[in-house]
């Protein structure tokens, strides 16, 4: 599950406290300082402090809380909207399809895909390792010409964009003739 932002920043906030609770009670415990005179430090402060370190603190854990159990949405994109009901098709399905088209280049040694659901169709990422003495360019407009094809014609959704990072040039390992 990925967090949202807010709640890594509560998360650190709540295990920051945590840390200081611990080496207290581990000094406590060592007798390296008493808890009379935290006490004295501690609630020498204006009660409105402690108050509100107290509700936050509070608040923090109760939204880490509910966060941690709230259902993942599902992603999906829209296939039709029939008489019957609504047609969506995964983005894993999608993601496969992909795939599948661009490994049928010989080409291309190794890809990494993710597929982005957009109101109108999906958009394409793509991360491809290649063999060397290919010309990238035509590679890269056969790839993105054989996905957009290949997606919408075997799903029916619409491939708004494909976009194509040759992320490195793959030797290919010779045979050894003994």
């Amino acid at each position: 599950m990925k967090m949202r932002i807010l709640d890594r920043i509560l998360l650190t906030i709540l295990s920051l406290f945590n840390i200081l609770l611990s080496f207290v009670l581990l000094a406590e415990a060592l007798n390296l300082v008493s808890l009379d005179l935290l006490s004295d430090a501690i609630f020498g402060w204006p009660q409105i402090i402690l108050i509100a370190a107290a509700v936050i603190l509070f608040l923090i854990s109760i939204r880490l809380l509910i966060a941690g159990y709230s259902k993942k949405k599902t992603v999906s994109a829209l296939l039709m909207n029939t008489e019957m009901g609504i047609i969506r098709v995964s983005i894993s399905t999608l993601d496969t399809l992909t795939q599948k088209a661009v490994r049928s280049f010989q080409e291309v040694k190794d890809v990494k895909s993710v597929v982005l659901s957009d109101p109108d169709g999906i958009r394409v990422q793509l991360k491809v390792s290649i063999l060397p003495d290919v010309v990238m360019p035509e590679l890269s407009r056969d790839i993105q010409q054989k996905v957009k094809e290949y997606v919408e014609s075997s799903s029916g959704i619409i491939v708004k964009e494909v976009q194509v990072y040759i992320e490195s040039l793959s030797v290919a390992k010779q045979a050894r003739v003994d």
